[in-house]
């Protein structure tokens, strides 16, 4: 039995060994230039159907869709910890439904609902475990700019909305090769601080592709 242990345990150094013996994807001062595109809901979002449905009314709650694409800028201050920031274009539609709103259907849902562009800036950390596990936080900065323009809103009623900053949180895979560049997919979890209220967006990221600058 000891005999056995030792045979396990000798693998599982060497196995150890190999993992962390690989050439290091990242080093200190590569910058990683990369293409994203994200979406991301409110796990309660498809019950806003229900509003067009003329059934039952929408039920109390916040709900979001967001759509995001843009650039992003990586600096690895290590070969496992990378500062991040970029330029992204993020909109959606953002309804924030309360009791005092309770009964109204159809139309009237629209002159309730946020349909912002926003140019984001985000402001994020990342570390790389094990080389290919990617995961990070940080905050984004949201500026809307505009609105879709074919939603008829109430008089003095903004569909833009005003600034507000979400804190994502990342896990997901980076399959970027030593020395050039690759992709990245991974999930995120985004709570989203408006006036209105704070939906928790859960979706996606796919960085299409990450140039290696440097």
């Amino acid at each position: 039995m000891k005999k056995k242990l030792l045979l396990v345990l000798l693998i599982t150094i060497l196995l150890s060994g190999s993992v962390f013996a690989r050439e290091n994807k990242h080093e200190s001062g590569n910058m990683l230039l990369g293409i994203n595109l994200g979406t991301s809901l409110t796990p309660n979002f498809f019950n806003s159907a229900k509003a067009f449905t003329g059934s039952d009314g929408l039920p109390v709650g916040t709900y979001a869709l967001a759509l995001d694409f843009g650039l992003t800028f990586d600096y690895y201050l290590s070969s496992w910890l990378s500062l991040n920031t970029g330029a992204i274009m993020h909109t959606g539609a953002y309804i924030f439904w309360d009791t005092l709103h309770l009964g109204y259907t159809g139309k009237d849902i629209l002159n309730f609902t946020k349909w912002p562009i926003c140019v984001t800036i985000p402001i994020m950390a990342h570390v790389n475990l094990l080389q290919f596990i990617y995961l990070g936080a940080g905050v984004n900065l949201n500026f809307p700019v505009s609105s879709w323009g074919f939603i008829d809103a109430a008089p003095g009623f903004d569909p833009k909305g005003k600034f507000f900053i979400g804190i994502p949180i990342d896990l997901g895979f980076d399959f970027v090769k030593p020395g050039k560049g690759g992709s990245r997919f991974f999930f995120r979890v985004t709570p989203e601080f408006h006036p209105n209220g704070t939906p928790l967006l859960v979706g996606f990221i796919w960085q299409l592709y990450n140039f290696k600058l440097k």
